[in-house]
C-alpha cells in the first residue's frame, strides 16, 4: 500500500503534464483521492514498526516531518516561479522528478506483517474470544474472506473505540481534519478573489511560513509532551472556535493580507489540536490499533469534507462563491464545539443523577415537615424569652 501511493503520483503527475481536457483532470482528480487513500496506510505503516509505548512521540514527530516538508516545496515553488521564471508545468515536471525519487526509496522499504492494525511488539493483545476472529483461513473462498475481513474489521473497531477517551479525542481529531481539507480547498480561491495586483502575489511564501511555524509549534509540543498529556479535551472546543474565528474575519475585512495572516493562525491552530489529538489517541488505546484508528479517523474526515463541499460548491446545490463557503466552515465549527458542550453537558447530568439517588416523595415531605416544626419551636423559644443557652438545652 505504502507503494502503492508513489504509483498514484506518478500517474497524478503525469496526468498534469499532458492532460488537456477536462475529463483527464478529472480522471487526474480520482487519482488523487486514491493517493490520499494510500496516505493513510503510509502514516499506518510506522505505527505497525515501533511499540506502543512509542506511539506518542512518533504522533508527534510524523505530524511535524510532514508540515515542514510542505512549507519547503511551497517556498521552492514559489522563489523558483518568481525569480527564476519556471512556469507551473515545469513545477510540475520537477514534483513528478520527486516523486520518482521518493518510489525509489518506497520500493527499499520492507512490507510488514500487517494484522488488524496489531504490531508484533504488541504486550496488550485481544480477550481469546476476540483473536479467533482474526484469524484467516487460506483455504475459504474469495467470498468467505471477504465476510471474514467485515468480521475482523468489525472486531477492530470495537476492540480500538471501546475507551471513551478514544472516541472523544478522536471526534475532535476528525472535526480538525475535515476544517483542515475544507479550508484548504478554498484558500486559493478566496486569495484570488481579494487580491488586487497579481505582482503582490504571495500565496507560495505564506503556505511556507504557515507550515514551517505549524511544524515548529509541532515540534514544540513534542518537547513539552508532559503538558500535552494533562491537556483536557475542552481546550480544543476552545481552540475549534478560533478557528472559526480565523475563518470568518477574512470574509469581513476582505484584506488579502490579513486573510494571510488568518490563513497562518488557522494553520498552527489546526497543527496543534491535530497533534494533541493525535497524542491523546495514543495514550488512551487500549490496544495497539493506532494505525487503523488514524485510518478510520482520516476516513470519516474526508467524508465530512466531501459532504460540506458538495454542498456549498455544487451548482445543483448551493453553489457559494469562496466568500459565503468560508461562513458554511465557520458554521461547522461552532457546531461541532456546540456538539460536543452539550453532550458533555448531558453526561455531566447523569453522572450527578447516579452520585445521588432520587428520594421518594414521602421522604421529602417528611423531611420538609420536621424542618418546619423545628423552626417553629425555635422562634416560640425565642419569643418566650428564654437565652440563648436555654434554647440551646430545649
Amino acid at each position: 500500500r505504502v507503494r502503492k501511493q508513489w504509483y498514484q503520483r506518478r500517474v497524478r503527475g503525469l496526468l498534469l503534464i499532458f492532460g488537456t481536457t477536462v475529463k483527464q483532470m478529472q480522471l487526474m482528480q480520482v487519482t488523487y483521492a486514491m493517493e490520499l487513500l494510500c496516505e493513510v496506510a503510509y502514516k499506518s505503516y510506522v505505527f505497525v514498526a515501533v511499540t506502543k509505548e512509542k506511539y506518542s512521540t512518533v504522533s508527534l514527530y510524523l505530524a511535524g516531518s510532514a508540515l515542514f516538508g510542505r512549507s519547503m516545496s511551497s517556498f521552492a515553488s514559489q522563489i523558483l516561479h518568481d525569480y527564476a521564471g519556471v512556469s507551473f508545468l515545469q513545477l510540475n515536471y520537477l514534483s513528478f522528478a520527486s516523486v520518482s525519487l521518493a518510489l525509489t526509496l518506497a520500493l527499499c522499504i520492507p512490507a510488514p506483517r500487517y494484522i488488524l492494525g496489531l504490531n508484533e511488539s504488541s504486550t496488550i493483545q485481544p480477550s481469546s474470544s476476540d483473536q479467533d476472529h482474526l484469524i484467516l483461513d487460506e483455504d475459504l473462498t474469495t467470498f468467505q474472506k471477504v465476510k471474514e475481513q467485515l468480521q475482523r474489521g468489525k472486531v477492530n473497531v470495537v476492540l480500538s473505540y471501546k475507551s471513551l477517551q478514544t472516541r472523544r479525542w478522536a471526534y475532535w481529531a476528525i472535526v480538525t481534519s475535515a476544517l483542515y481539507f475544507m479550508v484548504g480547498n478554498s484558500a486559493q480561491s478566496l486569495w484570488k478573489d481579494l487580491e488586487h495586483d497579481k505582482k503582490k502575489r504571495f500565496n507560495g511564501y505564506v503556505i511556507g511560513v504557515t507550515g514551517l511555524l505549524s511544524s515548529l509549534s509541532s515540534w514544540i509540543l513534542t518537547r513539552y509532551s508532559r503538558s500535552v498529556e494533562q491537556t483536557k479535551a475542552s481546550v480544543l472546543a476552545l481552540l475549534t472556535l478560533a478557528l472559526a474565528l480565523t475563518t470568518l474575519l477574512p470574509t469581513i475585512l476582505q484584506n488579502l493580507y490579513f486573510a494571510y495572516i488568518c490563513d497562518g493562525f488557522f494553520n498552527i491552530i489546526t497543527s496543534c489540536c491535530m497533534t494533541i489529538a493525535l497524542f491523546k489517541i495514543a495514550h488512551s488505546l487500549t490496544t495497539n490499533s493506532y494505525g487503523f484508528v488514524v485510518g478510520v479517523n482520516a476516513c470519516v474526515a474526508g467524508t465530512l469534507d466531501l459532504l460540506v463541499t458538495f454542498i456549498v460548491i455544487d451548482e445543483r446545490v448551493l453553489s457559494f462563491d469562496p466568500r459565503h463557503q468560508y461562513w458554511v466552515y465557520t458554521g461547522f465549527a461552532v457546531i461541532s464545539v456546540l456538539i460536543y458542550f452539550s453532550y458533555k453537558s448531558v453526561a455531566l447530568v447523569r453522572r450527578r443523577n447516579e452520585a445521588e439517588p432520587p428520594r421518594s416523595r414521602a421522604v421529602s415531605f417528611a423531611e420538609d415537615v420536621a424542618v418546619d416544626v423545628r423552626q417553629k419551636r425555635l422562634t416560640g423559644f425565642a419569643e418566650g424569652g428564654l437565652s440563648d443557652d436555654e434554647i440551646v438545652d430545649a
